[in-house]
């Protein structure tokens, strides 16, 4: 049963966590501003770090300097999702603009193109490999050939060379997206009565 005075501690709970969160952020930030200054006078001294931590690996120390440099936001760094993964490799205002906004994503529909506006973190892996190419956001035209150049690939034979279909025990089987020429049947057909 919810209280009033439930109500009132969750609020404070989650003000709570959300103050500590930031705090964590704030000080990965001064992490990596220490890191930046450690490497940049030492580019050996990673290993003094680690023998210090042994919990820290020379790719964390790498986050934190990418941090500490003003390459990565750190709260990409934390998030686990394909869409936070692809996003930490764009430049930093790339990576603020679409930690804040939805990533415009080209659907798919009965009557064409729809535009969806979703959030990175929750992009799967298919629409992530459709919207991100190297460094940068597709447009939405990129978008749609990425989408057309798909479909023709899923619409093609299985492999050159390999026949589109098999015969045995006078069956027909078929792979996925065949096509075939009034040749081809004739040439089924001949197999199927032997």
């Amino acid at each position: 049963m919810n209280t009033q005075t439930e109500i009132i501690n969750l609020e404070q709970e989650v003000a709570s966590f959300v103050a500590a969160y930031q705090r964590g952020m704030d000080a990965w930030e001064e992490a990596g501003r220490i890191i930046v200054r450690i490497v940049d006078h030492d580019p050996h001294a990673v290993d003094d770090i680690i023998k210090q931590c042994p919990a820290l690996t020379p790719t964390i120390i790498g986050v934190f300097e990418r941090i500490g440099r003003g390459l990565l936001l750190p709260s990409l760094a934390m998030d686990s999702s394909e869409g936070a993964r692809r996003l930490r490799e764009l430049p930093l205002s790339l990576q603020k603009r679409y930690e804040q906004e939805p990533i415009p994503l080209i659907v798919n529909t009965n009557n064409g193109t729809d535009v969806l506006l979703v959030d990175a973190k929750n992009m799967t892996r298919e629409q992530v490999k459709q919207v991100f190419a190297k460094g940068r956001i597709r447009t939405e035209g990129e978008q749609k050939a990425f989408l057309a150049q798909q479909a023709s690939n899923n619409a093609k034979p299985c492999q050159q060379g390999k026949p589109a279909w098999t015969v045995k025990n006078g069956r027909v089987i078929f792979e996925a997206w065949t096509t075939l020429t009034a040749g081809e049947l004739a040439t089924i057909l001949a197999q199927i009565t032997k």
